[in-house]
């Protein structure tokens, strides 16, 4: 069965310029790390934003302007670890008149005033519309929040309203405890609460997050889960990825491939030969009992302790379904060796 799996025009797009991160967040949905080294070349970054310009819907604020789920944004990773990169990025954006774009950043290299400045107003003068400065506990442990507060000081003057601040109540909470410097998520918790924790953050439950912060989640066994659907998010129009090993990432999906983004148009036009991508194709048709049968039937096991959501029990099942070695919709395959 052939199945369209992107639609001629989408919401809004992120580009994953690399993996590559400043820190191992325990939360990554994608596993970043330090340890990835590949970068999408400027070559293959023009392919694909040729590619999707004229696709990409403004924010509803017109496009000049930036909203989370409109716009293209360029993310990782860290896109500040590669400067040069990013901006070119962004010239690239402007040069094809594409809207609303921003690019998503932890602040670490936000290490003086002069430094933020001179990069932000680069950024803006290039074709930047604005910013998303990252806040939460878990990026506390690796970024002083003296570099993120002045992130968002410097990027509210240059960006004004398009300077977009996720999580802004954890900014609010960190100025009123008058935190400073970095924090572990332990030590953060002699502060708060383990229900406080979880209740504050939005919190993506997938990727590394699934194993490395499941110590703060009640688990469940795999029934809990099953008759919840995956289908909405694999075939949605917006705010899907396209990383720097040519992947077209569903949402947040991290190691599920829709295909080559080198071939877009054919996507758009072809679809997916889903008999020769048995892992969407269960996915897609029989949902996830479906998906969870199949991966039961290639020898995975349960994991007795339970799960902490669908998408923990996902990727793990995925992980084991890496390791046979057959499913090249599983990719990239350093995100399976990140995972922990």
């Amino acid at each position: 069965m052939t199945r369209r799996l992107l639609p001629p025009e989408t919401m809004s797009a992120g580009i994953i310029l690399s993996y590559q991160c400043s820190a191992e967040c325990r939360h990554c949905m994608y596993a970043c790390s330090p340890k990835w080294k590949e970068w999408i070349s400027e070559q293959e970054l023009d392919v694909l934003l040729r590619q999707i310009a004229g696709k990409i819907q403004p924010s509803p604020y017109g496009p000049n302007n930036v909203s989370l789920n409109h716009g293209l944004h360029f993310s990782g990773g860290e896109p500040f670890l590669d400067f040069d990169l990013l901006l070119k990025a962004v010239e690239l954006s402007e040069e094809l008149r594409i809207p609303s774009t921003f690019v998503e950043t932890n602040c670490f290299w936000c290490t003086s005033d002069q430094v933020t400045r001179e990069k932000l107003v680069a950024l803006r003068k290039a074709g930047m519309k604005g910013i998303m400065i990252s806040v939460n506990p878990y990026y506390l442990e690796f970024v002083p929040f003296e570099r993120t507060e002045r992130c968002i000081r410097i990027a509210q003057d240059v960006f004004g309203d398009n300077a977009m601040v996720y999580q802004a109540n954890y900014y609010q909470v960190f100025k009123r405890m008058g935190l400073k410097g970095k924090i572990s998520i332990e030590d953060y918790l002699n502060l708060v609460t383990n229900e406080d924790l979880a209740r504050r953050v939005e919190m993506f439950l997938m990727g590394r997050a699934s194993y490395s912060l499941s110590w703060l989640y009640r688990r469940y066994s795999s029934e809990f889960f099953l008759d919840q659907s995956c289908q909405p998010p694999l075939l949605r129009n917006w705010h899907n990825h396209f990383d720097n090993y040519g992947n077209c990432i569903p949402g947040y999906c991290g190691g599920v491939s829709l295909g080559d983004w080198h071939n877009l148009y054919s996507l758009y036009r072809e679809g997916m030969d889903l008999s020769e991508h048995p892992v969407l194709s269960y996915l897609m048709e029989q949902d996830f009992r479906g998906f969870f049968r199949f991966s039961h039937d290639h020898g995975y096991i349960e994991n007795p302790g339970g799960y902490v959501s669908k998408c923990h029990l996902c990727v793990d099942m995925r992980k084991h379904l890496y390791s046979l070695g057959t499913f090249e919709e599983l990719g990239p395959g350093e995100f399976y060796s990140q995972l922990e």
